[in-house]
C-alpha cells in the first residue's frame, strides 16, 4: 500500500544517515532489518560506483539488500568481505560485457549536433539495458516470486523501462541520480525547471547565461524531455508490455510518486538550485572512508617524483588508446616536456614514443594516488567522481571534456577556481602549456582546491557512510531518533531520544576566503574547522516524522 511508503521512508532514512562522533554513544539498534531492492539498469560502472557504497553498508547493517545491476560483486570482493546479506542480480549478457571504456575518441563531435548525438548514445545504451534486463531471467522469477520488499532504489537517468518493476513490486521508492538531473526527470519527478540560470546538462552554457543563452537553454530543455518523453518512453512501454504484459500506467506518473531523490552533486561545486525538500544532494558519497596503500610499484614512482606528478584518467568510459595520433602526439610533447613525472591510465599494452617521464598503467587507484602529497595536478575529463575525489583531495585539476554531463561539471569547476578547462577540438601545445602553466604556478589553485574540499566531500560522505566514518573533528549536532524495546507491538508507544547524528558542516565562499587570506598552506598543511550552521533541516524533519509513525 502506498500508504506505508513514509514509515518504510523514514525507516531507512534512520539506517542510513545515523553516523558516531568520536567519543559519542553509539546508536540503539532498529527493531526491524529492511528488504532492500536495489534496480540499476545502466551499464556505466561509474554509475554503479555511486551506488556501491550505499547497498554494500546497507548490507554490512544486516539489511536484506538484492541489487540488479551489470556490475554483481566479483569472487575477490566476496572473499574479502562475504556480505551475507547481500544477493547479486546479474544483468551482464556475455556477448556484450561491460561498458568499460568504450568511448573512441574518434567520433568525438563537439559541432552544434552534439546533443542529438548525446540523445542517441543514450537512447542507444538505454535500449540495450531495458531489453536486457526486462527479459532477465532471474528479474523474471522474482517478479514472479510475489517477494515483497520495504524499500526499492532505482537510478533516474535514462532506463524509465524499470519502472515498470517498480509499481508492480508496488513498495516506496527511492530515486538516485548520478549527476544534475536530466531535463525529462525534472519534469517527471515535478519539480521546476530553472532555465534562466541552470544551463541543461547536455549543454556547454556558462553560467550566469545571457538572454540569448537563456532562450537557447530553454530550446534545449523543450527539446531534450520531449525527445525522451516520446522516443524513450514509448520504447520502454512496448518492452514492458511484451515482457510483463499490459496494465502498467504512464511511467511519468509512476516516477512522480517517489518519496525521496538523491542527487550526486554537492552546491561548492555546482552552485545553488531551487530542489523541493525531498530532493537531497549527496556528493562525495563514493568517495572512500579512507586512503588505501598504493601498489609497491605505483607508490615506488610516487615516492621517488619529488619534483611533483601530474596524475592522467580520463575515466572509465573513454577509450584513452583511441585516441587521434594528433592530440596524442601533442599531450606526448607537452608532457613528456615538463620537469614532473606522469602516471597515466592506459588501456592498451604499450604506447607508442612514450617519453622517458611517463608511467602507463591499464588501471590505476585514482583517490589513493591523488591523496599522495606529490601528486600536484590531476588531468581528467570533468566526470563527476573523479572530479570530486579530485576537490576532496585538494589538488588542482586541468579538465578536458567530451560529453554528457563532463561540459557543466568542468565548468563548475572552473567557476569554483579549482580547475582549468581544455576544449578537446582546439587542443593544441599551445593550450595543454597554458593550463598547466596555470595549475602548477598559479598558487590560487591550490588554496582553492584545498578549501574548497574542506566543504565539499567530507560532510556529505560522512554523512553517508554511518559508523565507518567519524566527525573528522567537525562539530556535530544531535537528533536521532531510536526504537527501544517498546515498540508499537508492545503497546504502540516509541520512545525519543537523542543520538547523533552528523549534520552537514557548511561553508560559504566568504568563510573560505577569511580562513585562508594571507596563508601559504600546501593541502596537507590546511586543516581548518568549518562552522556548522545548524541542522539540515530536511533530515531532521524527516526522522523526527519517525516518532509518532507507525
Amino acid at each position: 500500500m502506498w500508504i506505508t511508503k513514509t514509515r518504510a521512508i523514514l525507516l531507512f532514512l534512520l539506517v542510513f544517515l545515523a553516523s558516531t562522533c568520536s567519543g559519542a554513544t553509539n546508536s540503539a539498534p532498529l527493531r526491524k532489518q529492511l528488504k532492500i531492492l536495489a534496480i540499476f539498469g545502466h551499464p556505466g560502472k561509474s554509475h554503479f560506483d555511486v551506488f556501491k557504497p550505499l547497498v554494500e553498508e546497507l548490507a554490512r547493517r544486516g539489511h536484506g539488500v538484492t541489487v540488479i545491476s551489470h556490475f554483481p560483486r566479483t569472487e575477490k570482493a566476496i572473499a574479502a568481505e562475504p556480505l551475507p546479506t547481500y544477493k547479486d542480480i546479474s544483468l551482464v549478457d556475455e556477448n556484450l560485457g561491460v561498458f568499460v571504456n568504450v568511448v573512441d575518441l574518434n567520433l568525438i563531435d563537439n559541432s552544434y549536433t552534439r546533443i542529438f548525438k548525446n540523445m542517441y548514445m543514450l537512447y542507444f545504451m538505454s535500449n540495450i539495458s531495458c531489453t536486457i534486463g526486462l527479459q532477465n531471467a532471474a528479474v523474471k522469477q522474482l517478479l514472479a516470486s510475489g517477494q515483497k520488499f520495504d524499500v526499492l532504489l532505482t537510478e533516474s537517468f535514462n532506463t524509465n523501462c524499470f519502472m515498470g518493476l517498480v509499481y508492480r513490486i508496488n513498495a516506496p521508492f527511492i530515486q538516485i541520480s548520478t549527476h544534475q538531473l536530466m531535463p525529462w526527470v525534472i519534469d517527471e519527478l515535478g519539480l521546476s525547471q530553472e532555465t534562466s540560470y541552470v544551463p541543461a546538462l547536455l549543454t556547454r552554457l556558462p553560467k550566469p547565461m545571457n538572454l540569448f543563452e537563456r532562450m537557447s537553454n530553454l530550446a534545449a530543455t523543450w527539446f531534450m524531455s520531449a525527445m525522451f518523453h516520446t522516443f524513450f518512453d514509448w520504447r520502454d512501454r512496448s518492452l514492458i508490455e511484451k515482457n510483463y504484459g499490459p496494465g502498467t500506467p504512464d511511467l511519468q506518473s509512476i516516477s512522480n510518486n517517489a518519496s525521496l531523490i538523491f542527487v550526486n552533486t554537492h552546491y561548492t561545486i555546482h552552485g545553488s538550485t531551487s530542489y523541493q525538500q525531498n530532493v537531497i544532494e549527496i556528493g562525495g558519497l563514493h568517495i572512500p572512508p579512507s586512503v588505501k596503500p598504493l601498489p609497491k610499484n605505483i607508490a615506488k614512482f610516487l615516492d621517488e617524483a619529488h619534483e611533483g606528478v601530474l596524475y592522467f584518467n580520463l575515466g572509465s568510459m573513454v577509450k584513452t588508446s583511441s585516441m587521434p595520433k594528433d592530440k596524442l602526439d601533442v599531450l606526448l610533447k607537452v608532457l613528456g616536456s615538463i620537469p614532473r613525472k606522469v602516471i597515466w591510465k592506459w588501456e592498451a599494452d604499450d604506447m607508442p614514443d612514450l617519453p622517458s617521464n611517463i608511467f602507463i598503467l591499464k588501471w590505476l587507484p585514482q583517490y589513493d594516488i591523488l591523496n599522495h602529497p606529490n601528486v600536484r595536478c590531476y588531468f581528467g575529463h570533468g566526470g563527476l567522481l573523479g572530479l570530486s575525489e579530485g576537490v576532496q583531495s585538494g589538488v588542482p585539476m586541468v579538465l578536458m571534456p567530451f560529453f554528457g554531463d563532463q561540459y557543466q561539471n568542468s565548468m563548475a569547476a572552473r567557476a569554483r577556481g579549482v580547475a582549468v578547462m581544455l576544449d578537446y577540438a582546439q587542443l593544441s601545445e599551445e593550450t595543454v602549456r597554458h593550463a598547466l602553466d596555470e595549475v602548477f604556478n598559479n598558487t590560487s589553485f591550490t588554496f582553492s582546491g584545498t578549501s574548497r574540499s574542506e566543504g565539499y566531500g567530507y560532510p556529505a560522505s560522512d554523512a553517508m557512510n554511518l559508523e565507518r566514518r567519524e566527525c573528522q573533528g567537525y562539530r556535530c549536532e544531535y537528533s536521532v531518533l531510536y526504537r527501544d524495546d517498546n515498540g508499537p507491538g508492545d503497546g504502540g508507544n516509541e520512545k525519543v531520544e537523542s543520538r547523533p547524528l552528523i549534520s552537514p558542516a557548511l561553508i560559504n565562499d566568504s568563510y573560505v576566503a577569511q580562513r585562508y587570506a594571507g596563508t601559504n598552506l600546501s593541502r596537507s598543511q590546511a586543516n581548518p574547522t568549518p562552522k556548522s550552521v545548524g541542522y539540515h533541516e530536511l533530515l531532521v524533519s524527516m526522522v523526527g516524522d519517525a516518532a509518532w509513525m507507525q
